[in-house]
């Protein structure tokens, strides 16, 4: 087998792979708005394992030393690079959705237990975290 259809061949294979891991990543996004778990901990645990074949076939493409690539080989290599950018953009998108939800929490904790939010100080003048209070709703978020 020649150089070109080796790298022919590892492209496609990252190609396929960043179809599945942008396939996870949605799952997780729909698993994290609706507060499903075990869709959660399973996609996340799916998502790793395609990110570490996704790097072997990346090392494996890196040690092919070509110089000169085909026009599939370069429209493969696009084709990657723009899925990884939604990867990235996927993943940024729910971090941030994390953040404002946490945030909006926590907020509404703090107005709900107004105690926690104060400091305490021992005698040393370090913080001295509070006991967590319970607080029982009727209400799902």
């Amino acid at each position: 087998m020649n150089e070109n259809t080796k790298l022919t061949e590892i492209l496609l294979k990252e190609d396929a792979v960043m179809d599945s891991i942008l396939d996870a990543q949605v799952k997780i996004h729909e698993a994290v708005k609706s507060r499903d778990w075990f869709t959660l901990d399973s996609n996340i645990s799916k998502m790793q394992d395609l990110s570490v074949q996704f790097i072997d076939l990346e090392n494996t493409r890196d040690s092919i030393k070509e110089t000169d690539f085909t026009a599939e080989e370069h429209k493969l290599m696009k084709q990657i690079q723009s899925k990884l950018i939604k990867s990235k953009i996927a993943n940024s998108t729910l971090n941030d959705y994390v953040k404002i939800t946490k945030g909006f929490v926590q907020n509404v904790l703090d107005n709900v237990v107004p105690q926690r939010r104060n400091v305490l100080y021992s005698k040393n003048g370090t913080i001295v975290k509070q006991q967590p209070v319970s607080v029982v709703l009727n209400k799902v978020f």
